[in-house]
C-alpha cells in the first residue's frame, strides 16, 4: 500500500479513535484516592490494514497532597508510591495527564479522527484497574 491508500482509523469508527487506557490507583474513590500510574495506547492500522497498538504513552504519578493511600490497594497493585526510583521519574497528575492527552490528540489528528472519546468502554478487573477500549462497533 502507498501512503495515499493506507487506511486510517477515522474512516472506520465514525471519527472515533480507539484508545486503550490502563490506570493504577490507591483506592476506589477518584476524589480522595491517588492516581499512581496511567498508560494510553491508541489503536491504529498498520500497512496491511490490520489493527495494531500505536505509540504507548505512560506516566508514574506523584500522589496529590492529602491523597488517601489505601494499604490494601497498594499491596494489591504492588506499587510503593515512595520508592526513590519511582519518585525520581514521577510527575504531578496535571502535568502527566496533559502530556498524555496531547500525545493521544496528535495521533487522533494523524488518523483523521474527530474524537478520542470515553463513550464506549470495555473494563476488566476491579474499579481501580480500569482498561478502556474505545471502539465503536
Amino acid at each position: 500500500m502507498t501512503n495515499e491508500t493506507l487506511p486510517i482509523i477515522g474512516q472506520r469508527f465514525r471519527g472515533f479513535l480507539p484508545v486503550v487506557v490502563d490506570v493504577e490507583t490507591a483506592g476506589f474513590n477518584a476524589q480522595t484516592d491517588a492516581l499512581l500510574e496511567i498508560a494510553a495506547i491508541p489503536i491504529i492500522y498498520n500497512e496491511e490494514g490490520q489493527f495494531v497498538p500505536g505509540p504507548a504513552h505512560h506516566a508514574h504519578i506523584n500522589p496529590f497532597e492529602g491523597a488517601n493511600l489505601d494499604r490494601r490497594s497498594l499491596d494489591f497493585i504492588g506499587i510503593d508510591p515512595f520508592n526513590p526510583m519511582r519518585m525520581a521519574m514521577a510527575e504531578d497528575e496535571k502535568t502527566a495527564l496533559k502530556r498524555i492527552f496531547k500525545a493521544v490528540n496528535e495521533v487522533r489528528r494523524q488518523q483523521n479522527c474527530t474524537h478520542a472519546s470515553d463513550t464506549y468502554l470495555r473494563a476488566h478487573a476491579t474499579p481501580d484497574h480500569l482498561v478502556c477500549l474505545h471502539l465503536l462497533e
